[in-house]
């Protein structure tokens, strides 16, 4: 009998795994920010003792005040406010304890995450994500501030100068043709420019925060991100201060390898923004150069270390070249304006020599194109491809070939500003790549 009592009882009332499963999630999102915060307590703080409990605490009140609020309608909004009240005045007892400046963000943290708490029921996967994302920004604190005290206030300036201007002008200017024979959509140039900016920005500042003395490979590989122009023309300056010496030689052609090598990364991901489709065949030859590219540096830096190994002179430079990028911030107004200049130009004269003598002088327009710049004619050809101008397999033959010009381009300053060596280096180093280029864009495709 009195098992048969508690049978119907559980018959009468099952369990509402739902229920039970948004308490649980509800719990461990707040446990998850409460973690970082608790991991970064401030003993002298009011706030010190907030940690996994109380963010816990707070989520499952938000999903809490939710469920309930079929027995009091508004119940969300007077729990909601109740609690920002209460998060004002610990606030301002926080301010009044202490004398040094008291900051929000554990206060914005908690209420951050009350509003997960209120979002578990419905839409449980956003409010996981919410989370996560508020965790990692809190546990970012100490890159973030090292990073802001890496900016200069003229890089700050600089920075929302660029952004104010392209917030205010870019739903002012025109999303259509302006010119007579339709090259010219100002909105979308602008938004190239800002495009192939950021890239640069990205690296830049990457540099910045790392450093541009962490090795050889991290300035190649970011300074091929942000200018593999810059990173040729600083190690070839020093491969000219110091011409005796063989570790900065043999390190320099790496690094400008490197950085030549690492360009590829950032026309891809120029071209796959405004044309993805391109990609399905420009990623056969960006693949095969990588193949050559990579044993290339390879042998590279294993030439180096043997060197390195074995070296005995006394008077040879022991230091590996630590030559400073000379870069400059990508969003500054002025190189913008330039490279917007430049790309109206490429995309007038590639546009032009297509039309006129058809598809094959595309090629032309690659060759000078690449000899100037790798991005704009590499959007300047995607751009064609995406109006239906040119095939697919034309686009990416004039965008390698436009790339392979601009590597010549980079031997041509190794040898004029470094050394005649130095060049030859690097032309070794580069005439397998282009080769392999070559031979997969005019053979597999």
């Amino acid at each position: 009998m009195f098992s048969s009592f508690w049978r119907c009882r559980i018959e009468a009332a099952p369990l509402d795994w739902i229920l039970i499963r948004s308490l649980v999630i509800s719990l461990a999102l707040g446990a998850i920010v409460g973690l970082e915060r608790e991991s970064h307590r401030e003993p002298e703080s009011s706030f010190g003792s907030v940690g996994v409990r109380t963010f816990a605490l707070a989520a499952l009140l938000g999903t809490v005040s939710v469920l309930a609020k079929d027995i009091l309608e508004f119940l969300p909004y007077l729990v909601g406010t109740g609690y920002f009240l209460l998060l004002v005045a610990f606030f301002w007892h926080e301010r009044r304890a202490t004398d040094h400046e008291v900051g929000i963000t554990t206060q914005v943290s908690a209420m951050v995450v009350f509003v997960v708490g209120v979002l578990v029921p419905t839409m449980p996967l956003f409010a996981a994500s919410v989370a996560v994302i508020v965790a990692i920004v809190l546990a970012l604190k100490r890159y973030t501030s090292r990073f802001v005290r890496l900016l200069t206030p003229a890089e700050i300036v600089s920075t929302m100068k660029f952004l104010l201007v392209t917030v205010v002008l870019l739903p002012l200017l025109p999303n259509q043709a302006v010119d007579p024979w339709g090259f010219y959509n100002p909105r979308e140039i602008w938004l190239l420019v800002v495009l192939i900016s950021g890239i640069s920005f990205m690296a830049y500042f990457a540099i910045r925060f790392m450093g541009a003395r962490r090795g050889l490979t991290l300035t190649g590989i970011l300074g091929g991100m942000a200018s593999s122009t810059a990173v040729t023309l600083a190690m070839s300056r020093q491969v000219r201060q110091q011409p005796e010496s063989k570790t900065v030689l043999l390190s320099a052609a790496l690094a400008i390898t490197l950085a030549n090598a690492f360009m590829f990364v950032r026309v891809t991901i120029a071209v796959g923004v405004i044309n993805i489709a391109l990609l399905s065949t420009l990623w056969v030859p960006f693949v095969v150069m990588a193949i050559p590219g990579t044993l290339i540096a390879i042998t590279m830096w294993l030439l180096l270390s043997r060197h390195m190994a074995s070296r005995t002179s006394v008077d040879e430079e022991e230091e590996l070249p630590d030559e400073e990028l000379d870069l400059r911030n990508p969003f500054e107004l002025v190189p913008a304006l330039r490279f917007a200049v430049l790309l109206t130009a490429i995309i007038g004269g590639a546009n032009f020599l297509q039309q006129i003598y058809g598809g094959g002088a595309i090629y032309v327009a690659a060759v000078f194109g690449g000899l100037a710049e790798t991005n704009a004619i590499s959007l300047a050809v995607a751009r064609l491809e995406n109006m239906g101008e040119i095939t697919a397999q034309v686009a990416t033959q004039a965008i390698v070939v436009a790339i392979l010009a601009n590597s010549f381009v980079k031997a041509g300053l190794a040898s004029a500003i470094g050394s005649r060596r130095l060049g030859i280096y690097v032309a070794l180093g580069l005439v397998p790549i282009m080769g392999a280029g070559l031979g997969a864009t005019f053979f597999l495709l």
